[in-house]
Order: C-alpha cells, then sequence, then structure tokens
C-alpha cells in the first residue's frame, strides 16, 4: 500500500448501556398513554353515538309533526265535494260491511238448522240403539247364567260369542255417537249463542249507521243554509257597501250637475245684464217715454181736480154760459192707454 494511504476500519455502532435502560423505563408511560388515548377515543364514540341517535329521535320526531302538518294543510285544501265523496264511500263502505256480516250471520242460522237436524239425528239413533240395549241386557244375562251357546233376540238366534260381539259393537257406537251428541249440542248452543250476539251487534251497527246517515244528511242540510245564509249575508254587505259607494258617486256627480247647471244660469244671468246697446236703449226710450206720460198724467189729475174746485165756488151761470170756452181752455187729457209710443222706429203700443 502506499504511504500516504490511510486505513479506515468501520466499526459497529454500539449503543451504551443507559439507552437500554431509557427503553425499558419508557415503555410502561407509553402504553398509559395509549390507554388514556383509547379511553378518551371509546368516550368520544360512545357521545357522539349517544347524539347522533338523540338526534335522530328529534328529527323523526320533527318530520312526523311536520308530516302530520302538511297532510292537516292538505285536508283542509281539499274542497268539500271530495270530502262528502269520502264521507258517502265510507258509508257505503259500512254498509256492505253490515251486508256482509248479515250473510255471515244467515250462513250461521242454515247451520243451526243443519246441526240441529244432526243432533236430533243423532239423539233418535242413540235414543233407539239405547232401546235395544236395555232390551239386550236380560237376554244375555240369562244367557250366560244359563250357560247357553246360543241367544235368541230380535227374532233372530246368535251363537252366543257372535251376540257379545254385537253388543259389544253397539255399546262402542252407542258411546261414539253420544259424545258426539254432546259435542254437537255444545257447539250447537255456543253457536246460537254466537248468532244471537251477532244479530244484536248487526242491530247496533244498522241504528250506528243509520244515526249516521240522518246526522250526515242534517248536517248537509245545515251546511247549504248556512252557505246560502252566507252567500245572501255577502250580497247584503257587498249591497250595502256599493250603495255607499254609488251614493259617494253619486252625490259627487250631482254635485258636478248642480255646480254647471248655476255656472250655466249665472252665464245668462252675466248675459242679461250684459245684454247689446239697442236693447239697452230702447229698454231706457221705452222707460224715459213711460216717465213722461205718467208726470203728464199725474199734473193733469192736479189741475182738473183745481177746476171742480173752483167750478164748485162760482155761480152755475158763468159755467153754463161758457161751455165751449172751458172745454177749449182745460188742458187736453192724454189717454195713456191709446198712446203710441215709437222708439227708434219700432212702434209700442202703451
Amino acid at each position: 500500500m502506499p504511504r500516504n494511504s490511510v486505513s479506515v476500519r468501520r466499526q459497529p455502532l454500539e449503543l451504551p448501556a443507559t439507552s437500554s435502560l431509557a427503553t425499558s423505563e419508557q415503555s410502561p408511560l407509553g402504553d398509559n398513554a395509549m390507554k388514556k388515548f383509547a379511553v378518551i377515543v371509546g368516550i368520544v364514540l360512545t357521545l357522539g353515538i349517544a347524539g347522533l341517535q338523540l338526534l335522530s329521535r328529534k328529527a323523526g320526531g320533527y318530520a312526523r309533526a311536520t308530516a302530520e302538518a302538511a297532510a292537516e294543510r292538505v285536508e283542509d285544501a281539499i274542497p268539500a265535494e271530495i270530502h262528502d265523496k269520502k264521507l258517502d264511500t265510507e258509508v257505503r263502505s259500512v254498509r256492505q260491511e253490515i251486508i256482509d256480516r248479515q250473510v255471515a250471520m244467515n250462513l250461521s242460522a242454515r247451520q243451526i238448522e243443519q246441526l240441529s237436524a244432526e243432533v236430533s239425528s243423532l239423539e233418535g239413533t242413540v235414543a233407539s240403539r239405547k232401546r235395544l240395549l236395555v232390551d239386550a241386557y236380560p237376554v244375555l244375562k240369562a244367557a250366560i247364567d244359563g250357560h247357553q251357546q246360543n241367544v235368541a233376540f230380535a227374532n233372530q238366534e246368535y251363537p252366543l260369542a257372535e251376540f257379545q260381539r254385537e253388543v259389544d259393537d253397539l255399546l262402542a257406537m252407542q258411546d261414539r255417537e253420544t259424545r258426539q251428541v254432546e259435542i254437537k249440542t255444545a257447539g250447537l248452543a255456543r253457536l246460537k249463542k254466537s248468532v244471537e250476539e251477532g244479530h244484536a251487534a248487526l242491530a247496533e251497527m244498522k241504528h250506528a249507521l243509520e244515526a249516521t246517515e240522518q246526522e250526515v244528511a242534517l248536517l248537509r242540510s245545515r251546511r247549504d243554509q248556512a252557505n246560502v245564509e252566507s252567500m245572501t249575508l255577502d250580497l247584503v254587505s257587498s249591497a250595502t257597501a256599493k250603495s255607499d259607494s254609488v251614493g259617494s258617486v253619486m252625490t259627487e256627480s250631482v254635485a258636478r250637475l248642480k255646480g254647471s247647471v248655476d255656472q250655466v244660469e249665472s252665464r245668462n244671468e252675466a248675459r242679461r245684464g250684459m245684454s247689446g246697446p239697442e236693447k239697452r236703449s230702447s229698454s231706457r226710450g221705452i222707460d224715459r217715454h213711460w216717465n213722461r206720460l205718467e208726470s203728464l198724467k199725474a199734473i193733469h189729475d192736479d189741475a182738473g181736480g183745481a177746476e171742480k174746485t173752483v167750478a164748485g165756488s162760482g155761480t152755475e151761470k158763468a159755467t153754463q154760459r161758457e161751455p165751449q170756452k172751458t172745454e177749449a181752455s182745460a188742458p187736453a187729457k192724454i189717454d195713456a192707454a191709446k198712446v203710441t209710443i215709437t222708439v227708434e222706429g219700432t212702434p209700442t203700443a202703451q
């Protein structure tokens, strides 16, 4: 090897002994921390699950309440005709159920009749067999006591062993049919009781249905009357409101018409006051001539009265001598009724 080269040996790292002690001391602490962490996680998960369950219950309650409220709103929004049809359907359903139950009751009554006939038949058979066994007892007892080999019974002769077998068969049949009679009799009694209770229940259902139908008819009649009354009240209220509005509208129209009439009349009055110059001059001329004649008439009347007074104080001769002179000297009397006045070329008689 060259002199300048340096040889390096790689030696494995060796941890001191203290490190192993540290790890051995820290491992229990790590286990405790993991346990605490697991406990905390479990508690959190438990609380979370409980909270989710509580929220789900509350959400379910809110959902049910919301559904019920929505259903009520939907039912309230449904028209009355649909509710009436629903009620009619329910009444028909109840009536059909009563009919079906009545059919079942009729079938049960037929079963009662059939079962009664069967019980009666069995009872007759058991009774006749019982009489036969009653008659067979002394015959069999005498044959056994007398050690007889043959037995004469019912106009027939039977060997003793065969007769005994016949008697055994009759006894077994009698016992079996007797139990059948007892069972069917008990069943018949229960069936009769059930049918009676069924008829009573059907009668109650019929009465309830009739009462419901009558109540429905009465309520519908009352509803119709209430609707008619409501429509009448609405008509009255609307008519009252309209009459008030019409009165106010007519009042305004009448006031407007009155103002228009007053305006036209005032305009006409002003136009009459402001008439043309010809009419004003002719009216003034007529008034002037009329005043003139009236003045002259008054003076004439005064002068005539004075002359009469003087003539009364003088002699009658002087009056008789100069009648013509008096008449000539007297002023001419103007008859106002015969005067014709000409105003601007238009004659006017006064």
